[in-house]
Formats: structure tokens, sequence, C-alpha cells
């Protein structure tokens, strides 16, 4: 057969052909497609703020508008949860918080918690809808919308929620599921009080045990825990309230002695569901003898690891995993809480321990320990019009020797006349004792003494002003013991701090040398015990509008000379605007570096710190009140081999 030629290609035959006429076509398409995607982009974007609101409205259960109602500074961690996210509905002025609670099964749940406001106050609770569990719980199933309702229903503005309160039939039975239930309760807890701390800006009473190691299986609220002083007067007994244990708390005292050994724990309430927990709880555990003469670094290991939400029952030691793993972890960790807060706990039970304080403004009264005195600068509640202020110095017999009014709080006129002379004068009080001075206040009631019922000597036309007088004066001669053991303890708690790791330290006497240095003042020395280091209290000079900064320095020395700071921390300042441009980052500047002469502005300045003439001036003051510290010590306190001079 007779081979065809080919034809030879022809773009102008492409072009009249059907291949061709389909692409176009398809091109054609494409292209009215593409216009038409971009024309209705542009018409039915949804936007971000669009898609968070059509979120926020199916969990309101309307359409709403929302705005993001976090705000920079405030608390979004509480003791039992934290804050993720929260909006304020402006159709009627509520509250959508989003709010993780601890204690749940091997981890914390997330709910969402409709806050209803009235009036600016917090008025109830419309909604909860658990968001999402750690380690997709399997158990919040279990819970449904009409459990839920509990919070909605039981609401009364006053109370937190309880676990115990929440159970019912259908919820009831399980080590499990109480756990989710409780991490459910606690973010609503923790919504509850961001709304009312934060949004509201009512003021809660703050937490006592703040400050305190281990607290996130203790029940610190309403006086759940408390403490007190042992017989001895040295040991502390801590009265302890944990959180749930499955359906209820159980209480523990343990008692620590100033080693911070446990020297008894005894269960007196054990909060465990009466079965197979119960009978699974380790017996030493329950008898105590786990504990007893053991320190909190022996315990720890129990606790097994520590992650970002602190220890966890289900990653406890496998010795704790009886069966009644929980039961046993929170238990550990009741000793654990005790042992590591001894120093903490004998604080708090001296404060607690104070008598007469009924009418003393007791945060701005300030005790000292000078020598064996105590010396009282005295702030009374309100005294007609205004509260007064008095110096009082007592002796290690209990004497007051001094009684000095600095600020006389009684309204001019007829009843500072009517005032006791040897009250204002403190004759009255010099070399008296409590017991010489108690029964002027007269007869003590139910509600303490009153200046109504005082002795009929007080009753002068200003009886409130004198028997407020002879109450400070009790309250100083009565309390001499508690202070004498409770400011030096406080006094090693602040420069423990300060310092970076636990110390004791002694007053160094500033008589005879001269505290004005170079661009500063030395208000305050103390010697750390057992090294050659000091913490000095400094005024730098030279800051804005020639105000200064005051800071706690800590010099290190060796050899007979200063080698570094090892810390520096402001305390106060005056006049200085612009103390928010600086953080402890920047302080930490003088922190750990070789001393070789003065420090120096220049010296100190990077991008974040240099510009503008009021942020130097600040920084000068800082950098004068370091200087002040440093050269003080090298002047007056060290001589060659790094001893006392």
């Amino acid at each position: 057969m007779e081979n065809k030629e080919k034809k030879a290609f022809s773009v102008k035959e492409f072009f009249k052909s059907t291949a061709f006429k389909c692409i176009a076509v398809l091109l054609a398409i494409a292209l009215v497609c593409g216009i038409l995607l971009t024309f209705c982009n542009d018409l039915f974007e949804v936007t971000d703020e669009e898609r968070l609101n059509r979120t926020l409205s199916k969990i309101y259960g309307q359409s709403v508008e929302t705005e993001d109602a976090l705000k920079d500074g405030m608390t979004l961690e509480f003791d039992n949860g934290e804050i993720n996210s929260a909006y304020l509905v402006k159709d009627d002025g509520n509250y959508l918080v989003n709010a993780s609670g601890t204690g749940g099964y091997y981890g914390s749940v997330a709910c969402w918690v409709v806050v209803e406001i009235s009036d600016n106050s917090l008025s109830g609770i419309r909604s909860v809808i658990v968001d999402k569990a750690d380690n997709a719980s399997e158990f919040t199933n279990r819970i449904s919308e009409d459990n839920l309702e509990y919070f909605a229903d039981s609401f009364d503005g006053e109370e937190e929620f309880t676990v115990s309160d929440w159970q019912g039939d259908s919820l009831h039975g399980g080590a499990t599921p109480q756990f989710t239930m409780t991490a459910i309760v606690n973010a609503v807890n923790t919504a509850v009080e961001f709304v009312r701390s934060q949004l509201l800006g009512e003021v809660t009473e703050p937490d006592p045990f703040e400050g305190f190691s281990y607290t996130d299986y203790i029940d610190t609220k309403n006086e759940n825990t408390t403490v007190a002083l042992a017989e001895d007067g040295t040991s502390v007994i801590f009265h302890i309230t944990t959180t749930n244990i499955v359906t209820d708390a159980s209480t523990i005292d343990v008692t620590v002695n100033s080693e911070g050994t446990i020297t008894d724990y005894t269960v007196t309430f054990d909060g465990t569901t009466d079965g197979e927990w119960k009978e699974d709880t380790i017996a030493e555990i329950l008898d105590g003898t786990m504990f007893e003469n053991k320190k909190a670094a022996d315990l720890l290991p129990l606790l097994g690891t520590e992650g970002e939400n602190g220890f966890t029952p289900g990653t406890s030691d496998n010795s704790l995993h009886t069966g009644a793993t929980y039961t046993n972890f929170y238990y550990v960790y009741a000793a654990v809480f005790a042992a590591s807060n001894y120093e903490n706990g004998y604080v708090m039970a001296l404060e607690n321990s104070l008598q007469y304080t009924q009418y003393i403004d007791m945060e701005n009264t300030t005790v000292k320990v000078n020598g064996t005195d105590v010396v009282y600068h005295i702030t009374t509640t309100n005294i007609v019009t205004d509260a007064s202020t008095i110096d009082v110095t007592v002796n290690s017999e209990g004497t007051i020797t001094d009684y000095t009014v600095t600020f006389d709080g009684t309204t001019d006129g007829e009843w500072k006349e009517d005032t006791i002379a040897e009250i204002l004068d403190g004759t009255m009080f010099e070399n008296k004792k409590a017991a010489d001075l108690l029964p002027l206040l007269g007869t003590e009631g139910e509600n303490g003494f009153t200046p109504g019922t005082s002795d009929n000597s007080l009753h002068t036309g200003a009886t409130y002003t004198n028997f407020y007088y002879v109450y400070a004066a009790v309250f100083a001669a009565s309390n001499y013991d508690t202070y004498a053991k409770l400011v030096p303890v406080q006094l090693n708690i602040q420069m423990s701090e300060i310092y970076g790791e636990s110390i004791s330290v002694e007053a160094v006497s500033l008589d005879g040398f001269t505290t004005t240095v170079e661009n500063g003042t030395v208000n305050t020395v103390y010697k750390v015990v057992g090294t050659d280091n000091y913490i000095v209290n400094a005024t730098g000079t030279g800051g804005f509008s020639n105000g200064t900064v005051t800071a706690w320095i800590v010099v290190k020395t060796a050899g007979g000379a200063v080698t570094e700071i090892g810390n520096m921390i402001i305390e106060s300042n005056v006049g200085q605007s612009y103390m928010d441009r600086l953080d402890q980052n920047d302080l930490d500047y003088f922190k750990g570096v070789a001393v070789n002469g003065d420090f120096t502005v220049e010296g100190w300045q990077n991008d974040t710190l240099h510009g503008g003439a009021t942020v130097e001036y600040t920084m000068t003051a800082i950098v004068n009140s370091v200087n002040a510290a440093k050269n003080f010590v090298t002047a007056n306190l060290l001589t060659e081999g790094g001893e006392n001079a």
C-alpha cells in the first residue's frame, strides 16, 4: 500500500480546528468563573470577627456581637484554674468566659461559662458548656446539659460551687467522673472569680496562703486550712483540708518542727467513699507512719514528675497506684505541703496569735526589733475622725519604756481638750506592763473590749480617744514575746527573697559610720550569716525632677574587696514616673558583673532603655543607689581578708 504524506503543521489551520475552539471555550469559562469567584469572595467574605461571633452565638444560644474583654495586666491564673479567653456581649453586657479548671482526670477541663451582669454586679450563671478536656477525658460525656444546669439553678451570689453539692444519682460513683466534675466546678468558680475581680473590680480577700508551696490540692479558702503553734512554741500544727477526694474533702493535722520534720500526722476525717477505694488506701498513710520523721525532700519523689500543671495523681510514683491512687496522692501531697512550709506556717501562726488587734490598723502598723527591745510604730483605726499614730518601745520584760504620740487623730475642740494629759504625754504608760493597763479597758464581752464599757477613769468627755490610746499600749505590751520571734523570721524571709536563697541575716549597726555617700544614702545594712556578703538598702539621688530611687542591693565580697553585685531589687522611688520602662531583666544588668569601679548609665544603656532625658535621670538614680551600697561596704565594712572592720 502506498504511504500518504503527512501534512505540514499550520498555525492557521490550528486556530480553525475544533481543538482550539474547545480550549478557547474552556479558557473563557475559567476566566468568567475566576471573575465571579473574586466578586463573590468580596461580597460574601466572612471576617475573623464574624466567624468568632458565629461561634460565640452558638455557645450563647442566640445571635450576639462581642468584643475581647481581656486587657493587659489582668490576672488570668487563679488557685484552681486559669482564664483562656473572655468576651463582652455587647447586646446585654453579659460575659462569655472560657476557663480551665484543674483537678480533672489526668489534667484540666475547659468550659464556656456565660456570666450574667446586672447593675454592674454579677447576678447569675446563664449556662455552662464543656469545651474540652485534657487527655480527651471519656468521662465528660457522663455529664449532660441537664446536669450542667445545676450551676444556673444553684447560683446564690455568695458561696463557691462544690462537687459534693452538685452530685446526684446520675453523677455519683467512680473516682474518675468525680475528678472530671471537680475540674468543671473549678472552671466555673475560676470564671466567676475572674469576672468579679478583674472585670467588675470587686475587692476579693487575698489568699492567706499566697507564697506557700504545694497548695494545688489544699483548700485554702474560708479558713478551711489553718495553722497554730504547738505547745513547745516552735513547732507548727497544720490543720489541713484537702480539695475533694472523690466525693468529700479530707482533714489532716500535721505537726512540723523547726527542722522541717513531720513529728505527727493524724487523719481527722477521711473523705474517701466507703468501699473499694477506702480499702485500697495504703495503711501506713492512714495511720501516719509513712510520714512521721520525714522531711519534704523525703516525700517529694512519691508525687512523681512535676509537669506544667504541677504534680498529678496519674503521674505519681507507682507505689501509690493501689486502686486508690487519688486518695494516696492527696494524703502524700498534704504531708509535702506541711513539711515544705514550716517557715511560712510559723510566721502565720505567730501572726494569728497576736492579741488586742481590734482597734489597731495592722496594715499601717510596723514593728522592728532593736537589740532586746521591740519598737512599734502603731496606727490606730479612726478615732472619731482620724487615726492616731504612736511610737511605743517595750523591753524584754514586757515593760513599756517609751510612749510617744506622733499624731493625735482627735478632732480639735472639746474632745482633744478632754483627753487625759498623762495619756498624751505617755507618762500613764511608761514602766507599765499589760497586766497593769488591762483593767482600764474594762470588761471584755463577746466582741472584745469597747470604749463604752471601759473603766470610768477614761470617761472624761473624750472616752473614745482615751480608750484607743490605752488599747494601743496594751497591744504593744502584750505582744512583746510574739514580735520578738516574728520580726527576725519575717526579716530572714524577706532577705532570702532578695538574696535568692534561704539565709539568715544580722543587722549591721550604722553608728559611727557616715551613711551619706556620693550621690546616695545608705539606710540599712545586713550581713549574711556565714558569708562575707551584705544586703544594703540604699537611696540614689539624681533622678527625674531631683527625685530618688531606693533599692535593696546584694553586695558580694571576697579578699577584702567587693567582687560583684549579687542582686538588685527596687523598693520605692520618689517622682520617677518612668519606672514602668524598666523590668527585672533590665535591673539584672548589675547582677553577677565583676566590679571594676563605679557603674555608669552609659554602660547600662541599650536599645530599650536609651532615649528621653527623664528615663536617663531615673537610670541615674538607680545607678547611684547601687554605687552607694557598693562604696559604703568598701569604705566601712571591709579590711584585707574580708573581715568586718
